[in-house]
């Protein structure tokens, strides 16, 4: 049973995981977006991002780590230099087209808060929801963001760089950077998680990345059963809150987190002023926006801003 469900704007700061940049304004109903190019090479490493529908996005169940070496610290420092350079917080094993279970991420801009994650559990997910935008490095396109459903506080057991054991409470932020990338250790990506107007919406641009892979270079859908298992599940005409919000108190001032201008803790609350948001949160019906199917929208005019 849900408790509590907390929504959040698309437009705030706090947009959740949007690994990509926006390039374009969009105005009145008329998306016209530019595909996010990913760097064809990196600084100091052979790594390359690898993108959808490439089968190492796809394939479980993913290698444990059970050497905690040179060449293990070696590919971790490396994942970081990809992370950083494509203006990541996080990055996943499979994202590189390593079928190997771990991943890396920093929710902030403090070299301090960089965590390796291997062999990871969540042991306790919160009742409580929160819905905002996500996007990923490995489907580098703007439109394809769209809303995800995650906890707002996990638990979570790992093995740290060294192979020692981890026991840890995330929550915010965090928390959602966490499940993001555990989700790509399922072979799950967010664009399985999006509500039907988001993955409407960007379907087109899911056509363009399907058009440069050969069939026997493709795995396009999720294990069944790691699908099935999703927790929270996937937003749905059957599991569907209001994912917009009209505040009452003062917005949040937060740094955004994934996208083109930084690494900050994008919903992380400062000074009290996102949980009071929160509280005040008058819900109100999706308007679809996103879609040009006539079914999903509710309203006129919709405007974005431009965010890198």
């Amino acid at each position: 049973m849900i408790a509590l469900i907390t929504l959040l704007a698309s437009s705030s700061p706090a947009n959740g995981l949007l690994q990509h940049q926006r390039l374009t304004t969009v105005v009145i109903n008329t998306p016209v977006y530019v595909m996010r190019l990913n760097p064809t090479s990196f600084h100091g490493t052979d790594f390359v991002i690898t993108e959808f529908p490439r089968p190492s996005l796809r394939r479980v169940p993913n290698a444990p780590i059970t050497k905690f070496d040179d060449a293990f610290q070696t590919k971790t420092r490396e994942m970081f230099m990809v992370m950083y350079e494509a203006k990541g917080v996080g990055l996943a094993a499979p994202q590189i087209g390593l079928n190997e279970n771990f991943f890396v991420y920093n929710p902030s801009d403090s070299k301090s808060m960089e965590r390796v994650v291997c062999n990871p559990k969540i042991t306790k997910y919160s009742d409580e929801i929160i819905v905002e935008e996500e996007g990923c490095l490995s489907l580098r396109s703007d439109e394809c963001a769209g809303q995800v459903a995650r906890s707002m506080w996990i638990e979570v057991e790992y093995d740290n760089e060294l192979g020692q054991k981890v026991r840890r409470r995330l929550k915010d932020f965090e928390a959602r950077v966490f499940q993001h990338e555990y989700d790509h250790l399922k072979g799950i990506l967010c664009y399985d998680r999006f509500p039907p107007e988001d993955r409407e919406a960007a379907q087109q641009n899911i056509n363009k990345l399907l058009g440069l892979y050969n069939e026997d270079d493709r795995l396009t859908e999720p294990d069944r059963d790691e699908f099935e298992k999703m927790i929270p599940r996937s937003l749905s005409a059957r599991y569907m809150p209001p994912l917009k919000i009209e505040e009452d108190d003062e917005k949040d001032e937060s740094i955004g987190g994934f996208g083109g201008g930084g690494f900050g803790a994008g919903g992380i609350k400062k000074d009290g002023k996102k949980e009071a948001a929160a509280k005040s949160a008058k819900p109100k019906a999706r308007d679809g926006a996103r879609s040009d199917n006539p079914k999903f929208k509710r309203s006129g005019k919709t405007a974005f801003a431009n965010r890198k």
